[in-house]
């Protein structure tokens, strides 16, 4: 039972987290679904972070770690209650709402994602290849072990020791609450980012757009079904797309909510950070992110803003590559692509022009499959914005989430090209995951710019009371 409470008490520091940063006032606020949906996802990721610093570094005992979390807990919620006297209330969501129809078939594709994920897990409860080669590995490591080199030894290269520590600390951490390595609790974890890399792109455009393209926007996330399937599997990617999408919409939000303070932005990049701590991916992520905050402008107006937002932005990410960074170079091996012995390697395949061509028939095929659905996204997408067409008043912040997409892609492109391993082995193992990543934000941010196809009701006439 104590992991199960102790699972609780992170969503909580998450929440609590979040409002500490961007206060709201104490009742519930506008804006709190949004901060609830991501709370599991901040949550694990400070909890990670207490962890590597306090049991990895300082060798302290698991109990101190708990402690740490529940004293984190308590200074977020003194915080967030100190703040809320003053805070402004957040901006309400868009007036209006999805038809009946559509709120069924949300609620249908929710239970149907809810009881494959369940069927998916029992069926196999320690995950696929990468979760119990990597992640759920290296949490025994860190759960069993009194000493922390071996996970991360050379000898073991075949388990990619220079990967983040975000999930296995996180499930480490918990069976140390359970006093055992139990599943249930890393299905636990791994439903609750499924949860997070849904629920909160919903909120945000609920938030901006209403609940008509919120509804379809978790709708059509949910359609990928490699999406749940990856999530059942305990791979990185799902929790990975989690803190991407996390982070786009707290971005779009802060920048579109200017009465939402700073908060929002310094969220980001927390999350951007997380989400380099949770794979190498995430890395090029938080640069993707930075680049597309600073180019995804659609006047000269926004540039001032945008250079204000940037502080925030990076010293989110840098809470949190600190870390990352210290344990790449004082703990992990070094990374294959970076590896000194491959770089020869590695410009030999620059060069090589045919790489250039499989890999981009590689992407053109995958994203006509991805996530086994029966018509491709491209096709979907590109019908619904030649339909619905684009918004009359298109922000720069609603097309940051595009822009990083395609920037995020690009680089995946050039890392395939120079990847000194395989390339068609490569891409046939991780390309559909890869995509998985961006998924989230992507359907995000076609409904962002996307004309409501909702439109408000007329309200009715208030009339002046006669007089008797």
């Amino acid at each position: 039972m104590g992991a199960w409470f102790l699972l609780l008490f992170l969503i909580a520091l998450g929440f609590l987290g979040a409002r500490a940063v961007w206060p709201a006032p104490r009742v519930w606020s506008a804006a709190d679904p949004l901060r609830l949906a991501a709370a599991p996802a901040f949550g694990f990721g400070i909890a990670s972070g207490l962890f590597f610093v306090l049991r990895i570094l300082l060798h302290l005992e698991p109990a101190v770690v708990i402690a740490s979390v529940f004293a984190a807990l308590a200074v977020a919620g003194a915080v967030a209650w100190s703040r809320a006297r003053t805070a402004a209330p957040d901006a309400s969501a868009p007036s209006g709402s999805a038809p009946v129809w559509l709120w069924i078939l949300l609620g249908v594709g929710v239970l149907m994602a809810f009881l494959t994920y369940l069927m998916l897990h029992g069926a196999a409860p320690h995950g696929e290849w990468d979760a119990w080669s990597i992640w759920n590995l290296r949490a025994r490591f860190l759960f069993r072990a009194q000493e922390f080199v071996s996970p991360f030894s050379s000898a073991i290269e075949w388990t990619h020791p220079d990967y983040p520590l975000l999930i296995p600390s996180v499930i480490a951490l918990l069976w140390h609450a359970a006093g055992g390595e139990s599943t249930r609790i890393v299905g636990a974890v791994g439903l609750l980012f499924l949860v997070s890399a849904v629920a909160a792109p919903f909120y945000a455009v609920r938030l901006l757009r209403g609940s008509g393209l919120a509804a379809l926007c978790a709708l059509s996330i949910l359609g990928a079904s490699s999406l749940v399937r990856i999530g059942a599997s305990l791979y990185a990617d799902v929790p990975l797309a989690a803190f991407i999408v996390i982070a786009g919409s707290f971005l779009v939000y802060g920048l579109e909510v200017e009465s939402a303070g700073m908060g929002p932005v310094f969220l980001t990049g927390l999350a951007a950070g997380f989400a380099a701590w949770t794979k190498n991916e995430g890395l090029l992520f938080c640069l993707s992110l930075a680049a597309a905050h600073l180019f995804s402008v659609s006047a000269v107006s926004d540039v001032p803003r945008r250079m204000r937002t940037l502080f925030p932005l990076l010293a989110g990410m840098a809470a949190v590559i600190a870390l990352a960074g210290y344990f790449k170079i004082r703990l992990a091996p070094a990374n294959d692509l970076v590896n000194a012995s491959n770089a020869s390697i590695i410009g030999v395949r620059i060069a090589d022009s045919s790489r250039y061509w499989v890999t981009f028939w590689a992407f053109v095929s995958e994203s006509l499959t991805f996530g086994s659905i029966l018509v491709p996204p491209v096709i979907v997408f590109s019908a619904w914005l030649a339909l619905v067409r684009l918004r009359a008043l298109l922000s720069g912040a609603a097309l940051l989430p595009i822009v990083t997409v395609a920037v995020q892609l690009a680089g995946y492109f050039a890392i395939y090209v120079a990847a000194p391993n395989d390339l068609d082995w490569q891409l046939n193992t991780s390309l559909p995951r890869l995509l998985l990543h961006v998924w989230p934000l992507s359907v995000t941010g076609i409904f962002l710019i996307s004309k409501d196809i909702f439109p408000v009701p007329p309200q009715p006439e208030r009339r002046a009371a006669r007089s008797k």
